[in-house]
């Protein structure tokens, strides 16, 4: 039947309004306060492992110089004392934020202090890192500190059992972008291959009972195309109450086969602790009554009942989910494979997609003289450093000034710095990353795509190029620069 077209307005009018009242709506904050102390038990658990391993020191003591993101170069990391005491800081912030004390100010706190070390060191770039900003500032907003607080005790007239609907559907919201788009980006013909999978099993062939048959092609495959359904599936199958037990259970499995496999932080155990945001409101009181369930319902409950959603709120939320929706597709907007190039490569869910390996020399040469020396990389950066830089050309060009200051002080003038990059993406034979003629001081950090990034020609091989990287600009006729005898290296 023809719907009359005066009718539409209307209609979409009425369609806006319930999604507001739905929005606006109220209910059980338990479920939002388990995920606030679930979160700041895992902010704890990365700050010990942070102090504990010394990656404080690696990451802010032994460098002297810093990788940043495009757009933060502002953001200075403090010296190596100064950053313990961030790190310190943040743990009283999650301290505060599980406990619910002070609420807003810890959580104003451990925002500030966890992305400033996460933007302080782009070296330390994880996916979950980000993710864990984006909560955590999440949690300024979101009142969770209405039950199961200290606030909630010291303050009873701002105790509440229920909370606005927004604030438990957005972190529901947030947690399901990561999946749903760590799914969508899986659909490439590399990870439908297996790749790069099967090269990272392979690498932990010495687990006890289940070590061989990491190294076998089916079980690649297998990890692969298990991972891609899951990662499309799981948020629909959490969200349905009749599969979500089973979906939170595969889930929690497939999170902890991940804590083994791979080295990825507290990424595992945060999904898994905070996964049960998906489940009914109020499932925590099942387990928790004495310390969740309250006296009574107040009349500011029953004031918090009513209402619909405020326009500043749904302002916001129009805005952040948007942004969340569109940002990791800019992609698309940069030419290449951004495995390759690097270009819209992070800050967008493109989690386990690329392994490199790299062959990577960078060289000076004296504008005068035309002598040419290598950059000791390996003395001024950390490993981690290093590998971050060679594989991102933005990166190369960012860092180039700080090459050349180097150069200087070994008495070089007029400074050129160039690199020479082979890189090998998941198993392809080594090719040339970025032009080696390219003087990168001449560039600069830019939104467009960055000039002098070689296109990916190599296809993808059956079997993983398996030649040692020292090895490599002989085997694939490439001619380093000629190093002025006498000065090999830069101080």
């Amino acid at each position: 039947m023809d719907i009359p077209s005066g009718n539409k307005p209307g209609q979409h009018r009425l369609f806006i309004a319930r999604i507001r009242e739905y929005l606006g709506s109220r209910c059980d904050v338990a479920s939002v306060a388990f995920f606030r102390v679930a979160f700041a038990a895992v902010i704890l658990g990365h700050v010990y492992v942070y102090f504990s391993n010394g990656l404080i020191e690696y990451h802010f003591g032994a460098p002297e110089h810093h990788l940043s993101y495009f757009g933060f170069e502002w953001v200075r990391a403090f010296s190596f004392a100064g950053m313990r005491r961030v790190y310190f800081l943040m743990a009283l912030a999650a301290i505060g934020v599980g406990i619910g004390l002070c609420y807003r100010v810890s959580a104003t706190l451990l925002f500030i202090t966890f992305t400033f070390t996460f933007l302080a060191e782009a070296a330390q770039f994880q996916n979950h890192y980000y993710l864990i900003c984006l909560i955590s500032f999440l949690l300024i907003l979101i009142p969770a500190h209405r039950s199961f607080s200290i606030d909630a005790i010291l303050v009873p007239q701002r105790s509440s059992s229920v909370i606005p609907n927004w604030c438990r559907l957005l972190l529901i919201f947030q947690l399901s972008v990561p999946y749903v788009y760590g799914g969508l980006v899986k659909l490439n013909s590399d990870w439908l291959h297996g790749m790069p999978v099967g090269m990272w099993i392979s690498e932990r062939s010495d687990l006890p009972i289940v070590g061989p048959l990491l190294t076998e092609r089916s079980t690649a495959w297998f990890i692969s195309y298990f991972g891609l359904v899951l990662d499309l599936l799981i948020v629909p199958l959490l969200l349905w109450r009749r599969t979500r037990l089973f979906a939170f259970g595969v889930s929690t499995l497939f999170h902890l086969s991940n804590s083994i496999l791979f080295s990825i932080d507290v990424f595992p155990w945060m999904m898994i602790l905070t996964t049960p945001v998906f489940f009914s409101p109020g499932w925590p009181r099942r387990f928790f009554p004495v310390a969740l369930m309250p006296t009574e319902s107040t009349a500011s409950d029953r004031t918090r009942q009513s209402g619909g959603l405020h326009a500043v709120t749904a302002l916001f939320l129009v805005v952040y989910v948007s942004w969340q929706l569109l940002f990791p597709f800019r992609h698309f907007l940069y030419p290449g494979n951004p495995g390759w190039t690097e270009e819209g490569q992070q800050f967008a869910w493109r989690m386990m997609l690329r392994r490199k390996e790299v062959f990577f020399r960078v060289y000076a040469t004296d504008g005068p003289s035309r002598s040419t020396l290598e950059v000791p990389v390996g003395r001024l950066m950390t490993s981690r450093q290093i590998m971050e830089l060679a594989v991102s050309p933005d990166q190369m060009v960012a860092c180039a000034p700080f090459f050349a200051a180097k150069a200087s002080e070994a008495g070089m003038r007029d400074v050129e710095i160039r690199a020479v990059v082979l890189t090998s993406l998941n198993g392809r034979k080594p090719q040339l990353q970025i032009d080696p003629t390219l003087n990168l001081l001449t560039q600069s950090r830019t939104i467009w795509p960055q000039p002098g990034i070689v296109p990916l020609t190599e296809p993808l091989r059956d079997e993983p190029w398996d030649v040692p990287s020292d090895e490599w600009p002989k085997v694939l006729k490439i001619d380093l620069p000629s190093v002025t005898p006498g000065r090999e290296q830069a101080p």
